[in-house]
């Protein structure tokens, strides 16, 4: 395959191996990588299925790698993507990093805090970059829900409900606990990011319920998490497969407005409480033995979603360009991502109980 220049900077494109040729490697990352010749080329994949690696041979020029091994040791890559199954993650991670690459991660980054500092670690002691690949913190909703409840427009924010639900049953490799799948680790890395992202600086208390519901495997189906602590938002997270009717993704209360939508549309309401006659509280019996009401002066504002942008992957590894040619500092840190396997490991230990 004939390669293009870098035409921000005169260098040859980044190239790229890709472990694992499933949803996300073939998928997201060898596609989307793809659409940006001029920066990246994929260049050599590994999987243990050999039909996916001649499709990808075929589609997208890349050499193939009888082994993970022979992959991580090509000196010829600058990026090696992670898009092989949770449990592999970690080792994976840290041996291309060792051998001298640059590391994409898929989510979930690691399966514990533990695994998550080892990463980091090898990260700083190699001085290579390490990416965890939470593409949706890009997403425009939730970009434009942090700009919302960060502009005070709706008080003090009180409560958060995420929710990431439908009815199906699936029988592949994530719903198998030995593999670390499970909603946990699948859509609740997304709804988990997002909710640390907006929850704010510190540890959450945490509270787990996971259930088995509909899969074929034995790994959890069914997650509600919620995150609470002094001084910030409570956040009730929730992704299950047993769901017919699903609600909005998003749900905030706020002491002076709300906010509720999808990923497509969002609508907020708020009151001026400047513009509100002073109350307070009367001890006295009420007034006609009633609860209390009065009329709000209701604002209000709306958000669609204008695709106007390129899909949150081509963003992710814009950024990751901007940062290996040195212009730019990662949107997604490994140590931001670390928060949420402490929740992992907060879950995971009080379901085993």
């Amino acid at each position: 395959m004939i390669q293009q220049q870098d035409s921000s900077s005169g260098l040859s494109p980044l190239r790229v191996g890709v472990i694992g040729l499933g949803r996300s490697g073939f998928n997201i990352h060898c596609k989307w990588l793809s659409t940006l010749p001029e920066h990246f080329a994929v260049a050599a994949v590994a999987d243990p299925d050999r039909h996916r690696c001649q499709e990808a041979r075929q589609t997208f020029g890349a050499q193939v790698h009888n082994s993970v091994d022979d992959l991580i040791h090509d000196g010829s890559l600058d990026v090696v993507v992670v898009a092989s199954p949770n449990l592999m993650h970690e080792e994976q991670a840290c041996s291309a990093m060792q051998a001298g690459r640059h590391v994409v991660v898929e989510k979930p980054l690691a399966l514990s805090t533990q695994g998550a500092d080892r990463m980091i670690a090898c990260a700083e002691e190699t001085g290579r970059v390490l990416a965890p690949f939470q593409n949706r913190r890009f997403e425009p909703h939730f970009r434009k829900v942090r700009e919302v409840l960060g502009s005070g427009i709706l008080g003090r924010i009180v409560q958060i409900r995420i929710e990431w639900s439908f009815f199906t049953r699936r029988w592949d490799w994530q719903t198998l606990r030995s593999q670390g799948g499970g909603s946990l680790h699948n859509h609740g890395a997304h709804l988990l990011d997002h909710a640390l992202e907006l929850f704010g600086e510190g540890d959450p208390e945490v509270f787990v319920d996971m259930q088995h519901a509909l899969s074929m495997g034995d790994a959890e189906d069914h997650v509600k998490v919620i995150l609470r602590g002094e001084g910030h938002p409570t956040i009730d997270i929730e992704s299950s497969s047993c769901c017919v009717f699903p609600e909005d993704r998003w749900h905030v209360w706020g002491t002076a407005g709300g906010l509720r939508g999808t990923t497509d549309r969002l609508e907020w309401r708020w009151v001026d409480w400047n513009t509100m006659p002073e109350r307070h509280a009367d001890e006295g019996p009420a007034e006609g033995r009633a609860y209390q009401h009065e009329a709000y002066e209701w604002q209000s504002a709306s958000w669609e979603d204008p695709k106007d942008e390129p899909i949150t992957a081509v963003l992710f590894y814009r950024n990751l360009l901007d940062v290996l040619r040195g212009r730019g500092t990662l949107t997604v840190t490994p140590e931001s991502v670390r928060r949420q396997m402490a929740v992992l490991d907060q879950c995971h230990a009080q379901m085993a109980c």
